[in-house]
This record gives C-alpha cells, structure tokens and sequence, in this order.
C-alpha cells in the first residue's frame, strides 16, 4: 500500500511496509492479539511523508524548481493501474455474489473510490472503521484518498513555502502545520471520530511528520550526492548519528509499533495521543535506518541499494531481510485486494468467514497482490513514467472513466420483488396479529429500492434531535388545543411517530416530539456513539426534555427506547441492567403524577439488514426469517419491564404486533424492518390500530 517510489532505495523501509501491511491484514483476518493492527496504516503515512517529500527536496536541489505535472503524473501512473484493476474486479464480484440492494450503493461508492474522496465520504456518513457493522467493499481506499489528497496538497505548499522563505524555514512552517494538526486531531476526536479518523486535516500530522524528517535529513546533508548534487533517485539519511544511538532509537521505534499492534484496540481513543505510538515508533526506525555512509557512497546505482549496509543499525538489518522486502514490494496490491476477498463473501454468504475461508482469502490476496505488482508495477507504471503528463492524466481520466461506467451500468437497477401481489391489511388483520409472506411481493411497501427513505419525517423536519443538541426541541403536531402525548426517546420512539401523529389528527389532540440520536430518557452516563468521551449532550438534552415535562405537563408521555447497543460509562457490562432499570425508574419519578406513562418495548435486533437477506431471497422469505429469542436481548427487556412496573406505568410488549414465534421481515406486504433495529416508517404506519388500542386503554 501507498509506495511512494517505484524504486526505493532503502530496504528496511521496504520491510517497514512489510510489517505495516501484515498488521493489517491480520487484524482484518481477526487474528487474535493483534487488535491494533490497524495501526499499520499510520506505518504507511509516516513512510509517504517521508518519501514524497525526499523525492520533491531532491528535484527542487537538483532544478531549482518542481515540476507539479510531472509529481502528479507519477503519482497517477504508480497508483491509478493497480486501484483500478481492484475497483473493476471488485464490482465485478458484486455483481455475481452480493446482494442485489447493495448494487446500487456499491457502484456510487466505485465512483467515490476512483476519484479519490471515499475517505470524505466515510466520515460525513458517520462510518465507524473500527466497527463490526457492514462494511463497504471500498472502505479501504479511504487511506489511499487521504494520501491522494495529501499529494494534491502538500506539493503546492511546499513549492509556495520554497519560493516565499526558501528552505531555511521550510521546517519552521512544516512544523507548525503537523503541530495544528494534532492539536485538531485531539479535538476532533472528542467530537466526531469519523471526521477525525477518515479525514485528512486530522491525519496530516502523520505525513508531516514523515515530511519533517525528510527535512531534517536535508538539513543534515545527509543526502547521498551526486557531483554535488544530491541524488535525485537516493533516499535521505541523517548524518551525525552514532551508531549505538541509532541501534536503541531503532529497537525502541519497532517496540513502539509492534506495541500499537498489540495493546490497542476497538475501545482505545484512536486517533489522537494514541496514534502517537505507531507514528513516532515509525519515524525512529525510519531515522534509525537514516544513520548512512557518506554523503558520497551512493555514487552509482549498485551501491544505492546498499549505502552504508555494514553499518546499518541492527533493527534495519533486520527490516532489510529479503523475505520482508518482497513483501513490501507487493504491499500496495495487497492492501487492496485484502479487503474485498474478505467482505465479499461475508456479503454474499450472510455471515462472518470460517478459519478455512480467511485463509483461502490471504492466499488469493497474495497470489492476486503478486501478479499485480509483475505485470502492473514492474511493467506498465515504468512505461507510463517516461510519459508527458497530458499523455498520462488523458489515459488515466479515460481508464476512470471506463470502470466507473462500466460499474454503473452493470449494477444498475436489479430486479427487487416477484410478480406476486398481496392485500394489504385491514385494521381487523393487524389487530388479530402478524401474518408472515412467503415471498417479496410486488407491492411491497415500501420497495427494497426505497427502504432507505423510509424513515419518519421529524429527521428531515429537524425535529428529531442530532448528536450535538442539548436542548429539548419539542416539536409541535396536531391541535394545540386537544389533549397532548408527548413521544419522548431515541430513534427507537422516532419510529412510531408517523402512526402517532396520524392518531392526534385523527382526533384533533396534539403530539409533543422529544427524540435525540442515541439517547435514551434512562438516566445513566452512556459512551457518545461517534466520540471518545461521556454522551453529554445526551445528559444535558435529558434534563432539558425532563424539565419541561415537569413545567408543561401532558396528559401522555410515549416513552420507547432500544434496550441494548449502549455502553455505560466505567461501568461493568454486568451491571447495565441494573443501572438501565434504576435510570427509567428516576425518569418516571421526575414526572408529574398526573401524566400518564407508556413504555412501548423494544423491536427486534437483527444480525444483519433483513433487507439485504431478501433481496437475495425474492422467493423464499422463510430464508430471512429468524427465531424471537434469537433476536431479543432477554435480559436488557426483562429490566426494562420490571423498571416500568416498578415505576406503576404500563410496560406494552410490542413483539407480537410484528412476530409469532418466528419473525418474518415481510408482514402482510409491508417490508417491517429497515435496517437492523428500525421499522420501517410503512410497517410502523400500519401498525397503527395495535398503536391505537394501547393509549386507549391507558386512558
């Protein structure tokens, strides 16, 4: 992954992406220990900041001038072959193995990959890499756009840096760009982690500090020369350094690494100070292996390879071994073949990979790595090199343009239901209960197609509060002047708005909407969905909504919440039930006495989207169906309950509206679920007589 020249001069640093790109791999593999594998890919920024910016040091000492075309021809030749083969061959795999819904997003996130900002995109979707929720087939390029955009970037700077200051400051302001960057990247980890993990301004500071180094290793005059001029194909090596002090920076930057690797994990605060260990781990073995010859040795090409090897540092010794370099030869194949030999069959087969499939899986991403760097890396990037810019940004931009409408057309519109057409419940069917289809009919509602856009309009409204807000916003339907229920929860009570609302219509009474993302009325200290640090705003939104419950009371509060996927706050995971069923009981508590409290009970939980499992299964429903108990938290619900009817309030099980003992994802000709634990706003709308008989009752 991300060679930043197609002949690099250093060994070790070869072997330094050897070890990068196997951390990887083995912790995507699951590899027990190596829970911080993902670690690997700060190695691989540190190491790009480092060559790039060697190799444009060296141009501007050799000209007096870098040729921006020439840079980003060189970049587009050694990256773009390789990307888009995989992105080809990707999509290809969809096609044959994957689910048909996920066809369509898989050609945008194709087009998203090609052009480089799949990484913007993660982080304005919220995706979380270290998650275990469905993946993209493409996730993995976001490393490569934060580099490709790196490349965009960094070259101009460094060329406006050199023409105002010259070199002697070039540090100075190198140093203080990385510096901002780590102080944004601490900050914006506490506030949104996929804006801080996926997004270049928070993950420049491990390319400048690659970049620092480089510099520092020009400023030494460590730099291989060449009749006076410093090589252009020659890596920078420090000078000065004794070699002892080279040998202990060495091991400690290795132990630093190989620690990331080992002790971090999916809870650790990341990035931020935590990827402070692999980053500086990777730039003491890379100044390690900096300790050289003279700034003579590398005078011809044989002895390039090998400057000062009887005096290298032992670590880089070792980082040199010859199987570990072939490995770093291919490591940019092999990032990105890995991922989609592992996501695509867990796709397709609907479940998580056995041992024996993970390692048919790395040996295909070997194989396939291998002959993408025989007949793409080693033959046509050096052919594509010795190009005039125009030739290879108008072969590149045609290639691009080839695969992404190749993509498009071979995913578009997939056939999603059969041709069978099914009633659509009465009142007097819902209220008797859930009748399971055995296949997608044709009028299903809402379509597999749409499913996405079936959600209640208080999202698109503003109503339904976001992640940052901390005031109750109380939305407003219905007559103001009827009896009020309020809808007070998480998105596990948005989704009954919309047979709510049409309830206080139908009758002329008004609905209140107190919902925030992830953020239950249950008073308890939860971990923020998307941050690393306590969910305050959660807190402070509670308090607010509980406020003005007490100082404007209604006649209902609708109270609705998902009942498992929190974490407490330095909390044994022993304890959540405990603490979930004390913090609904103080909720209820803060309450007036003469507002009337339902708690509906939670949806099911899927393992996967239901939507995904049909859309592979138009025929057969029963394949998509699942057990209740397979499907329930059993004891997060027995507490909720017991908090309820602790609290005096009427605790309403809402399972059977939608399961017997087996729940089926088409009900009736409604589609129920949406995702893993949302209805769909169709399905929950139907469900609106059940909703009907419980508030009435209540009265």
């Amino acid at each position: 992954m991300h060679v930043s020249a197609a002949h690099p001069r250093r060994a070790d640093i070869q072997g330094l992406r050897a070890v990068a790109v196997i951390a990887v791999l083995l912790y995507h593999f699951g590899v027990p220990g190596l829970s911080g594998g993902y670690a690997g890919v700060d190695v691989f920024f540190v190491v790009s900041g480092f060559l790039i910016t060697g190799n444009l040091l060296r141009e501007h000492a050799r000209t007096g001038r870098v040729s921006l075309a020439r840079f980003w021809s060189r970049r587009v030749a050694r990256l773009a072959p390789p990307a888009l083969l995989v992105v080809a061959a990707t999509v290809a795999a969809c096609v044959v193995w994957m689910p048909p819904l996920l066809w369509r997003s898989t050609a945008r996130e194709a087009l998203l990959a090609t052009v480089g900002v799949a990484n913007i995109d993660f982080a304005r979707s919220g995706t979380r890499y270290l998650s275990a929720s469905e993946p993209s087939v493409f996730q993995h390029f976001w490393s490569l756009g934060v580099e490709e955009q790196f490349y965009l970037v960094w070259p101009l700077a460094l060329v406006a840096v050199l023409a105002v200051a010259g070199r002697r400051l070039l540090a100075v302001v190198l140093g203080v760009a990385t510096a901002a960057s780590f102080v944004l990247c601490l900050w914006l980890v506490t506030v949104s982690q996929p804006w801080a993990f996926f997004a270049l301004p928070s993950r420049a500071w491990e390319l400048g500090a690659g970049a620092l180094l480089a510099v520092g290793a020009g400023r030494l005059g460590g730099v291989p020369r060449l009749g006076g001029v410093p090589r252009l194909g020659a890596v920078p090596r420090l000078g000065g350094v004794p070699r002892l002090l080279a040998t202990v920076t060495g091991w400690l930057g290795l132990a630093a690494i190989a620690s990331a690797v080992v002790l971090l994990d999916e809870s650790t605060v990341f990035p931020g100070a935590a990827a402070l260990l692999p980053v500086l781990g990777t730039a003491a073995v890379i100044a390690a292996g900096s300790v050289g010859a003279g700034s003579d040795a590398a005078a011809d090409s044989d002895a390039a390879d090998s400057v000062g090897a009887d005096r290298l540092p032992m670590v880089s010794s070792v980082l040199s071994w010859r199987p570990l370099t072939r490995v770093g030869d291919i490591s940019y194949p092999l990032y990105l073949w890995h991922w989609p030999l592992l996501v695509v069959p867990t796709l397709a087969l609907g479940r998580d990979i056995r041992p024996g499939e993970f390692v048919a899986a790395a040996v295909c991403s070997v194989v396939l790595a291998a002959l993408t760097h025989v007949t793409l890396e080693n033959r046509l990037t050096p052919r594509l090199a010795t190009r005039r810019p125009r030739t290879i940004a108008v072969a590149g931009l045609t290639t691009a343009a080839l695969v992404v409408g190749t993509s498009g057309a071979a995913l578009a519109d997939p056939v999603l239901s059969t041709d069978v057409v099914l009633a659509s419940p009465t009142a007097d069917d819902v209220r008797a209960g859930p009748v399971a289809a055995t296949v997608v009919p044709a009028d299903l509602s809402p379509g597999l197609a749409d499913v996405d856009e079936s959600i209640p309009t208080i999202y698109a409204d503003g109503c339904h509060a976001d992640y940052q807000v901390v005031a109750a916003l109380g939305c407003s339907f219905g007559d103001p002047d009827g009896p009020t229920t309020a809808l007070v929860g998480d998105s596990h009570a948005a989704q009954w708005f919309t047979p709510l609302r049409d309830r206080v219509e139908r009758r002329g009474e008004e609905l209140i909407v107190h919902t925030k993302l992830a953020c239950p009325v249950v008073e308890l200290v939860l971990e923020h969905p998307h941050a690393a640090r306590d969910y305050t705003e959660c807190a402070s939104w509670r308090d607010d909504v509980v406020a003005t419950l007490v100082e404007e009371p209604v006649d209902t509060v609708v109270v609705s919440h998902a009942v498992s996927g929190y974490r407490l706050v330095a909390r044994s995971p022993d304890d959540f039930e405990r603490e979930w069923a004390t913090g609904l009981e103080r909720f209820v508590d803060a309450l007036p006495d003469s507002t009337r409290v339902v708690v509906l009970g939670d949806v099911p939980r899927w393992p996967d989207r239901p939507p995904l499992c049909l859309s592979s299964h138009l025929d057969d429903v029963a394949a998509c169906s699942a057990p209740v108990e397979a499907l329930v938290d059993a004891p997060a619900t027995a507490a909720d309950r017991g908090a309820a009817e602790r609290s005096r309030v009427r605790y309403v099980p809402t399972l059977d509206w939608m399961c017997t003992e087996t729940c089926s994802p088409v009900v009736w000709n409604s589609l129920a679920f949406r995702d893993t634990n949302h209805l769909t706003d169709g399905f929950a709308r139907v469900l609106g007589p059940r909703l009907d008989e419980v508030l009435d009752a209540a009265r």
